[in-house]
């Protein structure tokens, strides 16, 4: 799959943003009264910052970083 700078910088963008949100949204205390939480906001968080980080890699793909060749040792 091969995306251009200007979806990877949105995604990259919306994947923090939601990331950000679902970290407060987790980090708040239950409050019973209101219900049960219907949104598992700690696996959103976990899923957000996978798609943040391949957002990263594909940035580095984009900016010349060739991830094909193997590492001399």
């Amino acid at each position: 799959m091969h995306l251009d700078l200007t979806p990877t910088l949105i995604l990259l963008a919306l994947s923090i943003g939601l990331f950000a949100l679902a970290r407060w949204k987790s980090a708040q205390p239950a409050r019973p009264e209101l219900g049960p939480r219907m949104v598992p906001w700690t696996l959103v968080a976990v899923l957000s910052g996978t798609v943040t980080m391949l957002m990263l890699i594909n940035l580095a793909v984009l900016g010349g970083l060739d991830f094909s060749e193997g590492r001399p040792f």
